[in-house]
């Protein structure tokens, strides 16, 4: 097996010659166990029957904690494509009940599959009335994704929050706050340097999915007109009668 050093963001790791390198290397590991911890509380707040977590790795769903919710459902990315965790499944094909989740969590996993938009409208469909979506992906502009783009080669399509913003919002599901979150310092010749929060590797949209009445009032329903009958007097020629 063959070796080489490559270079991340200021730091040096170790990465396969073949295959691909998958998201699973020391680096990434460390800029998703940051995300992890920064979506701790925000899951923590979250109560309800069941949530389901989503992620590049099976590490979300075993180490995000969620004391309030009843219980959890982990999926996570397949080397063969898929998903794979407490359920196999395809990612446009989720094998649950509609309005069946109070919270679900998207970590990157949207980046490494072919139709992520599949994978939002089911994302959609599961979440119940009121329940809360955290979507994180890798921001544009973070210092990590001159570093991934090299170092993945198209393996991953990158999508922008404000397109998952709208992709959403369309569906019902309104954000309510966007921030960036991940790794917020780097090390240069042994120095740390924190970073201003633009530079920050990842963006976290926390969103809610509309009420049903909300979602009626959203989408409202067109009653057919009702036909006029020509044989009928007017109200004022019925009276005169």
């Amino acid at each position: 097996m063959t070796w080489r050093r490559i270079h991340g963001p200021w730091r040096a790791y170790p990465m396969l010659l073949h295959p691909l390198p998958s998201p699973a290397t020391d680096a990434l590991s460390d800029v998703f166990a940051q995300e992890r911890l920064e979506l701790a509380p925000e899951c923590a707040g979250v109560f309800g029957r069941q949530g389901l977590f989503i992620g590049s790795d099976r590490e979300l769903a075993a180490q995000l904690a969620a004391p309030m919710l009843g219980r959890r459902v982990g999926l996570h990315l397949l080397p063969r494509g898929g998903f794979g965790g407490d359920v196999c499944c395809a990612p446009g094909e989720l094998p649950f009940a509609d309005d069946s989740f109070r919270l679900v969590v998207l970590q990157h996993a949207f980046e490494r599959i072919d139709d992520a938009a599949a994978l939002r409208e089911e994302i959609v469909r599961v979440l119940e009335p009121g329940g809360i979506a955290m979507v994180v992906g890798f921001a544009r502009f973070g210092v990590w994704r001159p570093w991934l783009a090299w170092q993945e080669r198209g393996a991953r399509q990158y999508a922008s929050a404000l397109s998952w913003r709208r992709g959403l919002a369309a569906r019902g599901v309104d954000v309510y706050a966007q921030r960036r979150i991940g790794q917020a310092q780097i090390a240069m010749h042994g120095i740390s340097v924190r970073l201003p929060s633009v530079l920050r590797s990842s963006w976290l949209l926390l969103a809610r999915k509309r009420s049903a009445a909300a979602l009626a009032r959203s989408h409202p329903v067109a009653l057919p007109q009702r036909a006029v009958r020509s044989n009928l007097a007017s109200g004022t020629q019925r009276a005169s009668a």
